[in-house]
């Protein structure tokens, strides 16, 4: 039972309309007048560290400015941001990197798993791990600041980019962002929690307006931020979206949370170009401004010292963030030697934390008749280029390219692993295709080719474009083709321009910075296709698609449906590095495609079990689809042959409409550079899966969160807003709240093993007068030498309120791990007893994970804290314990029964 939490669906259209306006218009204003008359209010700036202040009293105007804000990098690593040094006063530069899943920069670190499969493994170890990794790195490299981990809550399967951040829930967000921060700072680097906003689509990008009441975003959007703060976060992001009208990095209740709440003095940093003022933002409490100075650059020092308009405390209150940090992380007045190499004894030591996390990642959605593990000698086919072709995800990421020679492929991890050499393959559906001929190309003016320009004043005639080698283009130029391209039949095309990657080899762009995409697709006048270079890797690697060509070159493409006849066409390319330009046009026809899925049908056929690899983009080409019509694969494939195993890579959910004809489902999301090591070794069983679900799996666009038509606005709409009217029932909650029925539950995972859940107690903490009801026997037995733990929570800790306790029993033939997950319900007579306050349905409130033996049990406790038994109190600005009987659950996934009982707060 829950009160009601649809803040605006359930007005009238009058009253909600008033509302959006109230949360819109009466914020900004109280904002802005605020920032008026605070102005020239001194506040305080000392920090009681000596060092610190009198660094501050020594530092000029100019000085003091170049250290609020980002500035160009001397150097040529290519990292995220740069911030300039005093190094008169012992003030070293700062770099700044991506570092979600490995650091992004020019040379090479190690790819670890995506924080998505961090989360799929439930385990605070493998977070942990994963910020090691990220940490030692970094420094290694020569950066002070890791922008990570990503704690933004997943809400929009379409645009959500569900790559870059942990899960849909704020209390998985917060348990593994916590382990994350502390082992990036046990390294000396300092951790980058982000962003702290919401985002109405849980991705990074965007300045929409999230239309959001206090209780949602304390509970859920700035839950997991603060728990990182507590945790000692040295420095924090601030996001693109406005909160109710105003710039989240200068939205004052925003910077009220993170000083007093939780009682911070992290280095907040403003996403980049996410800072919209001067003023407002640094009154408000904005530190540094990333990647430039536009508004804490001349502006802030023409507010403070010519117009006199602005007291200069804001300023050193902002300085005493930054120097604090410096100097708690020594780095003043200290020369650090920087390799900007990782050695090879961290390469191999962190490539093992690398597999592993993507072993404990691979969630096992379905495996009817036991068709997992598969045997080493098993008659087997390797089927789809994700299988045959190493990927390594997303297009555009802020993360680690990975080492080269590591990327090894499924099918040659599998013959490895086998010592066969005889398995067949067939590549379904090519990503590549074949050059266009030129009769299938017009030019501008109707002659047979593509009209081409560059950006130095040339034009040519091409019949067909097919540059390498001897007749690669000059250096140092732009390219762009423009005409038409002729299909002989209508269907699906694949159009793929295809560039050669220049050798890094020591260079540098002089234009650097302004190249964000390195070419361009498009076709009939929309884009199908960018190519993407990172402000992080140089321009020196193929990141244009998931799969890079099979002689190792860019893929710039799209899959796109064309009728027969003429279409318009443009392709562009952008000099890299100062060196000639190698790029081709190919593509894959209908008839083609056809040609290939009948060759997978065909070695399906001759095996026992196929194996086809599928994949999606982040976010897909169509919402909660497979990429380039990959289902129409599956489908067929498991029409010839019924015991078709599927292996998935992607990020946000897909719908899966072969599901039903297929037998077993192993869904990997995007597990780095030893992924293809992980993924064969869960299926032959080398590895018991053990991943679950971070996210709802929904059956279709139309029944998600965001996109629900009887709940229209919750994400971008005509005017700019977004309205968050789920309040507190993010993900599951929702699905719970509103009975709307799901492929795969939130939590969902299955087990070469099977495990039974028994002698349920929840206990009263010690500290605490409530009343526990559940079942009252003690566990008949404790196999505690034959399990291992991970508790988010155990019957110590101070903060505890209650304990469940249960016996798990491995009930199958091998070892294993089990992931219990503990959830509350709502207060009974919540409505009555706390009106107006929101209580989701169904919350997590602890999780365990547990190693058990064939044939063995463990006991298991996990204690459940106030934190996560509190709401907020908008009226008085605090967390409250919510007192009244609830029911508990201790459930295998979101949406199975499991065990339940009753707690009395």
């Amino acid at each position: 039972m829950s009160c009601p939490i649809n803040l605006l669906s359930n007005m009238s259209p009058l009253l909600a309309s008033a509302l959006q306006l109230a949360l819109i218009s009466l914020p900004l204003s109280a904002h802005l007048a605020q920032a008026q008359s605070d102005a020239l209010t001194e506040v305080q700036w000392r920090t009681g560290n000596a060092r610190v202040d009198n660094l501050i009293q020594q530092l000029t105007p100019q000085e003091k400015i170049s250290l609020v804000h980002g500035s160009v990098d001397p150097g040529n690593q290519y990292q995220a941001g740069y911030v300039s040094p005093v190094s008169r006063l012992g003030i070293p530069a700062i770099r700044l990197t991506d570092g979600e899943a490995g650091i992004n920069a020019v040379n090479n670190a190690t790819a670890i798993p995506l924080q998505l499969n961090v989360a799929a493994t439930w385990s605070k170890s493998a977070a942990y791990n994963a910020g090691l990794v990220t940490g030692k790195e970094a420094k290694i490299l020569g950066m002070a600041v890791a922008l990570a981990p990503r704690v933004n809550i997943l809400r929009d399967p379409v645009l959500g980019n569900f790559w870059q951040s942990y899960s849909e829930d704020p209390y998985l967000n917060a348990q593994l962002g916590v382990q994350a921060t502390l082992a990036i700072q046990d390294q000396g680097t300092m951790a980058n929690p982000k962003q702290i906003g919401p985002s109405s689509t849980g991705a990074s990008a965007g300045d929409i307006n999230s239309i959001v009441d206090m209780q949602t975003l304390q509970e859920v959007y700035w839950s997991a931020p603060g728990a990182l703060l507590e945790a000692g976060a040295a420095t924090l992001m601030c996001s693109y979206a406005e909160i109710n009208g105003v710039p989240a990095c200068q939205y004052k209740p925003l910077f009220d949370t993170v000083r007093n709440t939780y009682n911070s003095t992290a280095i907040v940093i403003s996403d980049w170009t996410a800072a919209h003022s001067t003023a407002p933002s640094i009154i408000a409490g904005l530190d540094l401004e990333m990647p430039t100075g536009v508004y804490f650059g001349d502006a802030l020092y023409q507010s403070i010292y010519v117009a006199k308009n602005l007291s200069e405390t804001y300023l050193d209150r902002s300085l005493g963030h930054i120097l604090g940090k410096y100097d708690a992380f020594g780095l003043l007045n200290k020369t650090t030697l920087v390799t900007e190499q990782i050695y090879s004894s961290v390469e191999e030591a962190d490539a093992a934390i690398a597999y592993g996390i993507a072993v404990k990642s691979g969630v096992l959605l379905k495996n009817d008749d036991q068709a997992l593990p598969l045997s080493a000698d098993a008659s087997i086919a390797v089927i789809g280029p994700n299988g045959l072709q190493y990927s390594h995800g997303t297009n555009f990421a802020e993360r680690a390219y990975g080492f080269p020679d590591r990327q090894v492929s499924p099918i040659d991890a599998l013959r490895n692993r086998t010592g066969r050499d005889d398995i067949p393959t067939a590549v379904g559906v090519d990503q590549e295709g074949v050059l266009i001929p030129a009769a299938a190309l017009l030019s501008l003016n109707g002659t047979q080719g593509l009209s081409r320009n560059d950006s130095v004043g040339g034009v040519s005639l091409d019949s067909t474009v097919d540059f390498d080698g001897a007749a690669e283009l000059p250096a140092n130029a732009t390219y762009q083709w423009q005409g038409s391209l002729k299909a002989p039949t209508a269907g699906l095309y694949t159009i793929s321009l295809q560039r050669k990657i220049p050798s890094l080899a020591g260079k540098t762009n002089a234009d650097y910075g302004e190249i964000f995409a390195i070419g361009a697709l498009s076709v009939n006048g929309s884009a199908i296709a960018a190519g993407y270079r990172l402000f992080g890797d140089g321009g020196a690697r193929p990141w244009s698609n998931s799969i890079a060509t099979r002689d190792g070159w860019d893929n710039i493409k799209g899959t796109v449906h064309l009728s027969a006849g003429n279409h318009s066409i443009s392709a562009s390319i952008v000099g890299l590095l100062g060196e000639p330009v190698s790029v081709r046009l190919c593509w894959v026809t209908p008839e083609q495609r056809e040609a290939n899925i009948q060759a997978a049908i065909a070695v399906a056929k001759s095996v026992e079990t196929p194996i086809v690899f599928a994949f999606a983009n982040s976010p897909a080409q169509i919402a909660m689809t497979l990429d380039d019509g990959m289902d129409e694969l599956v489908t067929r494939v498991a029409a010839a042959n019924p015991k078709t195993v599927v292996v998935l890579n992607n990020a946000e959910p897909v719908m899966m409409p072969w599901l039903d004809a297929v037998p077993a489902v192993l869904e990997m999301f995007y597990a780095g550079q030893e992924g293809g090591w992980a993924t064969v070794d869960l299926l032959l069983g080398n590895h018991n899966p053990q991943g679950r679900l971070p996210i709802t799996y929904p059956v279709a666009v139309n029944q998600t969160v965001t996109r629900d038509p009887a709940y229209p606005g919750r994400v971008a709409t005509a005017d700019g807003n977004a309205t968050f009217s789920e309040g507190v029932n993010v993900g599951y909650r929702w699905y719970e709240a509103t009975s709307t029925p799901v492929l795969f539950p939130f939590g969902f995972g299955l087990s070469f093993s099977s495990f039974k859940y028994s002698n349920l107690r929840i206990s009263a903490s010690h500290q605490q007068s409530h009343r526990w009801h559940g079942s009252p026997s003690k566990p008949s037995h404790n196999s505690g030498r034959n399990a291992s733990h991970e508790v988010s929570a155990s019957a110590g800790d101070a903060d505890v309120v209650f304990t469940v306790s249960l016996t798990i029993t491995n009930t199958g033939q091998v070892d294993g791990v089990e992931v219990p997950q503990v959830y509350i319900g709502a207060p009974v007579g919540a409505a009555q007893k706390y009106p107006g306050v929101q209580f989701a349905p169904i919350a997590l409130v602890g999780f365990d994970n547990v190693g058990i033996a064939a044939g063995r049990s463990a006991y298991v406790e996990v204690g459940v804290l106030g934190k996560q038994l509190s709401f907020y109190d908008v009226a008085t600005g605090k967390f409250v314990l919510a007192r009244g009987e609830r029911e508990v659950w201790v459930r295998r996934n979101a949406g199975e029964p499991g065990l339940g009982g009753k707690i009395v707060v």
